[in-house]
C-alpha cells in the first residue's frame, strides 16, 4: 500500500465530525506517527486513547519552552553576540588571574555586543554586561594601586 492509500484508509476511518486532533490521534493509533513515543510504546501492538494523550501531553509540555530558550533556528554560532560572550568570559575569567589578558577582551566583548545590538542579534546585550563586570576586579586592582 502506498502512503497516499494509507493516509486516505486512516482519514475514511474518521467520523465526519473529527478534528485534526482526532487525525493526529489515528496517525499515533497507526503508527504513521512516532514522535514522541517512548521505545516501549513504539514496540507495543495497540496504543490506547490515554497512551495517545500521554505522548501528545508530552510533547506539548517539552514545547512549552519559552521562545529564546528554542532559537535554534535563528542561532548562527560565530555571530558577533557569540564572540562577545566568549570574550566576556575569558575577560572576566582573567581579570583575577592575568589582567592584561582582560584588557584585551573586555574591549573586543564590548564592541561585539554594539555590533550584534546594531544588526539585532540575540542576546546581543550580554557580551556589554560581560565586558562591564569584567572592569570591576580591574577597577580594583588600579584603586589598589594608586598613590593617594
Amino acid at each position: 500500500m502506498s502512503i497516499k492509500e494509507d493516509a486516505h484508509a486512516i482519514v475514511d476511518q474518521l467520523s465526519d465530525d473529527a478534528n485534526w486532533n482526532d487525525l493526529v490521534k489515528a496517525l499515533y493509533m497507526n503508527k504513521k506517527i512516532t514522535l514522541g513515543m517512548t521505545d516501549s510504546e513504539v514496540v507495543q501492538d495497540s496504543l490506547s486513547e490515554s497512551d495517545i494523550n500521554g505522548i501528545i501531553g508530552r510533547l506539548q509540555s517539552a514545547s512549552t519552552q519559552p521562545d529564546d530558550m528554542r532559537n535554534t533556528k535563528t542561532y548562527k554560532p560565530g555571530d558577533s553576540a557569540t564572540l562577545g560572550m566568549i570574550a566576556g568570559v575569558v575577560a572576566i575569567l582573567f581579570s583575577f588571574v592575568f589582567p592584561p589578558v582582560a584588557w584585551i577582551a573586555a574591549p573586543v566583548a564590548f564592541i561585539a555586543g554594539i555590533i550584534g545590538i546594531k544588526n539585532k542579534e540575540d542576546k546581543a546585550w550580554v557580551p556589554i554586561l560581560l565586558a562591564l563586570i569584567s572592569l570591576v576586579p580591574i577597577m580594583k586592582i588600579i584603586l589598589d594601586n594608586h598613590p593617594s
